[in-house]
């Protein structure tokens, strides 16, 4: 019957409020909520029988004989009882340890006699009567109504309400009386009333309370009247007057305990504006004033549970709202009733959470359950009608609903109050209800094959629990399976809204059911078969990988072609940083391990288009602020996992982070060099040793000020983080001599040209380095003072010198800095031969100084090469100035060795 009854109000909503196609929402929408009153229905039977099964110990009480007490006896007697323990302390686990003792039966019982006023006790509904009975409910209260109590004093309130109303009404289409004479005199007479039912409230409750709801119907209407209709009372003085008198009302409702006088006067205040309208009034200042009463119920459930009051209250606003809806509605209004309809769902929500606060929650009362359940479905009827003409308005405001509730009940639920329990898990439903209904709403076919992952993984978490192997592998298939559908289903066209469509959407349902299953399977290893364990492997695989490709589709369908690059790198890093906070937040370290990938992908776009012509360089439209959220999350991971990664493998990202970012700077300061000198190359060379080169001296400056990363990992900066950037630079330092080093714009001088002073920074930085690095060095077997560092300086101080002596030859004679135009030009060559004779003659006059027999034995090498290269070289120049001077002055310089150095210094132990 529930599904007859949900269903047949949706149904209704839909087709006379909306349109015919809407109609069939508002029935599915109903036939959902019937099936979670059943649910609740059955499962509340279900609890009652197992309560009633829970052996209870027979109490036998002891036989009393009974004598006659007196009235003062009795009430002691009373007193001193001890009270029943309720049922619902059996409704555990267990036997209380000490089961409730029945109280002693009086002999007489004292009559009561229950006034008029009296509230009678409402006897709660049973666990299994649901909402199937809410007409004959409602039929009953109305019988209640006009025939117990005095019925006179009810009829002749209501009679005499519309009297005033239609006496206002006629008097304003024949201008009987001035405005506001009329006004002033239904004014007074509602005062009149109110005051005289204030009288009767101690002799006559219910007649004064009766007498003071009128009083306040006829307040509110004349208020609304004067303001709405003649212009008489400036708005805001007019709703500062209602909302005092809704604060009225609801304080001597709550000083009289009086929930007839705060029902009596809420109808008032909503039938006024309907009794006086003309069709043709503002729909903002209707509904701002249903606010100002609605707000006056939200106040009063603060402190009463009063049923009906909010039925009452949440009747009249939305059916007064959808009828206005089906009649008066168009797209122009969206902006001004959007938000009371938000209001009003907000204030009607927090009503029932009040209800549930102030009394035990029994979701099978009329009341309650129209609440908590009528309030979604009939807010989110006029909502259908307010957005059906907006793309996707349906979809995302089913969404938003389910977020709205499961976010409700996760609050609710962490506040661990046993009254608030039952409406967390019905605020649950409904989330889930709207959630799963916003999916055929947004999305085409392929939101099946979504479904189907997530009913693989709701499979496999039940195999799991119940340990049972053939769910556990039919989650799993149904999981895979659900991948290859929605694959066939890729040649499907996008929508035009990124990350806002089925295909993103889908994919993330299918990424977030692998992980979800990957995870649940890790936080059950202790009982896992030892194939699962590598399962749980596999489908975080699987999740990542939807997850990747998802984000990586939607990229090369919407993002322009000249920043999908950043974007993707942008992508990847926020995806890696969730999955660090996931997996800390979850306690699922296997989770974190992923996210060592992330620099692996910043290296492969760090190579991407690297010969940077044109606007394809790494920093290029988003590409700086792309590469800054990468560092940022990268050295993120690296702390936050620093005692969770492996520790072999945390020296290695750090340096190769450290070399991508030198690498990273040195490629895009080169770019922009060379793009504002197009014409010289040699600029953007040169940044190529410079950049390395400050960046290792800026890493050398800070190395004892920056605690994290650099002191923390003093030996991995420092060493060979270091050490490889200055190996690099070292090999450019060679390299570059073979490079022509026109620094044009700028005119060549020899050692104040870029070439030359970045080799000689260069250098120059590599001995600062060695010498700080002394002991480090010693350990790797490489002393600062062996022969082998010696000699590579000595071999690259040489080689720099003959290239500073081919540049000038090049830039003076225009001699062309080519292997061949060098090899034959007689000039260079005889400067050469000079210069390698002093380079010897230096070589062994400080060897012999210092007694250093490895020295000499350099110098004489270079000699031995001068003489070769004059009988070889230098001799083909016949007849030229150039060779003479050339072979006289190596002959003048091998005649000074011979005096001053001919024999090399005695062998030590250190040359040994």
């Amino acid at each position: 019957m529930a599904y007859l009854v949900f269903g047949f109000i949706g149904w209704i909503i839909g087709i006379l409020i909306f349109r015919e196609v809407l109609s069939l929402i508002g029935l599915a929408i109903g036939l959902l909520a019937g099936e979670i009153y059943v649910i609740r229905s059955r499962l509340a039977i279900l609890e009652k029988k197992m309560v009633e099964t829970i052996p209870r110990p027979d109490i036998k009480p002891e036989t009393v004989p009974i004598r006659p007490t007196s009235p003062s006896q009795q009430v002691s007697q009373q007193e001193a009882a001890p009270q029943p323990v309720p049922i619902t302390s059996y409704a555990g686990l267990g036997t209380p340890a000490h089961p409730p003792v029945p109280p002693p039966i009086p002999q007489t019982y004292p009559s009561v006699s229950l006034s008029p006023l009296a509230e009678p006790f409402e006897k709660a509904p049973s666990d299994g009567e649901s909402f199937t009975k809410l007409p004959d409910q409602l039929l009953g209260h109305l019988k209640e109504f006009f025939t117990t109590g005095n019925v006179v004093t009810k009829i002749g309130v209501i009679v005499l309400f519309f009297g005033f109303a239609f006496l206002l009404k006629y008097a304003a289409q024949r201008n009987l009386f001035p405005v506001e004479f009329r006004l002033i005199g239904v004014f007074l007479g509602g005062l009149i009333l109110l005051g005289l039912g204030w009288r009767l409230r101690d002799r006559r409750m219910l007649y004064g309370l009766l007498l003071q709801g009128c009083g306040f119907g006829l307040l509110y209407l004349t208020v609304y009247a004067a303001a709405r209709f003649y212009d008489l009372l400036p708005y805001g003085f007019a709703f500062a007057v209602m909302s005092c008198l809704v604060v009225l009302a609801g304080i001597l409702a709550l000083v009289q305990n009086a929930k007839y006088l705060a029902e009596y006067s809420v109808i008032g205040g909503f039938l006024a504006p309907i009794l006086v309208s003309t069709g043709s009034g503002s729909h903002v200042a209707l509904f701002s004033y249903y606010a100002l009463i609605n707000f006056g119920i939200a106040g009063i459930a603060l402190h009463k549970a009063w049923r009906e009051l909010n039925l009452i209250g949440f009747m009249f606003t939305f059916v007064i709202a959808s009828l206005w809806a089906g009649k008066y509605y168009q797209p122009e209004y969206f902006a001004t009733t959007e938000p009371f309809l938000i209001l009003f769902f907000l204030l009607y929500v927090v009503i029932s959470v009040l209800y549930a606060l102030r009394q035990p929650v029994n979701l099978k009362g009329y009341v309650d359950g129209t609440l908590v359940f009528g309030v979604p479905l009939l807010a989110f009827g006029l909502q259908v009608g307010l957005v059906h003409d907006f793309e996707y308005g349906v979809a995302v405001s089913a969404l938003g609903l389910g977020l709205f509730y499961i976010l409700l009940a996760t609050i609710l639920w962490r506040r661990q109050i046993e009254n608030l329990r039952m409406i967390a898990e019905s605020f649950l439903a409904l989330g889930v209800v709207f959630g799963t209904l916003a999916i055929p709403m947004a999305l085409d076919g392929r939101w099946t094959s979504a479904a189907w992952a997530l009913e693989g993984c709701a499979i496999l978490w039940v195999g799991i629990r119940q340990n049972r192997l053939l769910p556990c592998i039919f989650g799993i298939l149904l999981q895979i399976g659900s991948g290859i559908s929605f694959l066939l289903a890729f040649q499907m066209p996008f929508d035009r809204i990124p990350f806002a469509n089925s295909f993103f959407i889908g994919c993330l349902i299918i990424s977030i059911a692998g992980l979800f299953s990957s995870w649940y399977l890790t936080k059950k290893s202790g009982v896992l078969r030892q194939w699962e364990g590598h399962v749980l492997i596999s489908l975080m695989v699987w999740g990542l990988a939807w997850w990747f490709w998802a984000g990586f589709c939607e990229i090369d369908q919407f993002v322009a072609r000249e920043d999908q690059i950043p974007v993707m790198l942008t992508y990847t890093a926020l995806s890696f940083m969730l999955t660090d906070l996931a997996s800390r937040r979850l306690a699922w370290k296997a989770f974190s391990y992923p996210a060592l990938l992330l620099l692996p992908a910043m290296g492969i776009v760090s190579l991407h288009s690297l010969d940077g012509q044109g606007d394809m360089h790494l920093f290029a439209g988003t590409g700086a602020l792309a590469w800054v959220i990468a560092f940022c999350v990268q050295y993120r991971l690296l702390f936050n996992c620093e005692k969770i990664w492996p520790k072999k493998a945390l020296p290695l990202l750090h340096r190769f982070t450290l070399w991508i970012l030198i690498f990273i700077l040195t490629r895009e300061s080169a770019f922009f060099v060379d793009l504002f000198l197009p014409t010289s190359p040699t600029w953007r060379y040169c940044t190529w040793g410079i950049v390395p080169g400050i960046s290792i001296l800026s890493l050398i400056s800070i190395r004892d000020r920056l605690f994290w990363p650099i002191r923390r990992f003093h030996e991995v900066y420092l060493g060979w983080g270091a050490a490889i950037p200055l190996i690099y630079l070292f090999a450019w330092t060679l390299f570059v001599n073979f490079y022509h080093g026109d620094p044009a714009p700028l005119p060549f001088v020899p050692l104040l040209n870029p070439v030359e002073l970045t080799q000689a920074y260069i250098l120059i930085l590599i001995l600062k380095w060695i010498g700080l690095r002394r002991e480090w060095l010693e350990q790797m077997g490489i002393g600062p003072d062996g022969r082998l560092i010696n000699m590579i300086f000595f071999g690259a101080g040489f080689l720099l010198l003959n290239a500073m002596v081919a540049r000038t030859i090049h830039f003076r004679h225009h001699v062309p800095y080519t292997v061949s135009g060098m090899y034959h030009s007689v000039l260079l060559q005889a400067t050469l031969s000079i210069l390698w004779g002093v380079t010897a003659l230096v070589a062994t006059l400080v060897a012999t100084r210092k007694g250093s027999r490895p020295a000499w034995i350099a110098g004489a090498s270079i000699l031995s090469l001068v003489v070769l290269k004059l009988f070889i070289i230098d001799l083909a120049g016949t007849g030229t100035v150039a060779r003479i001077v050339s072979f006289l002055g190596v002959g003048s310089l091998m005649l000074i060795i011979g005096y001053f150095s001919p024999l090399p210094p005695a062998r030590t132990k250190e040359d040994s």
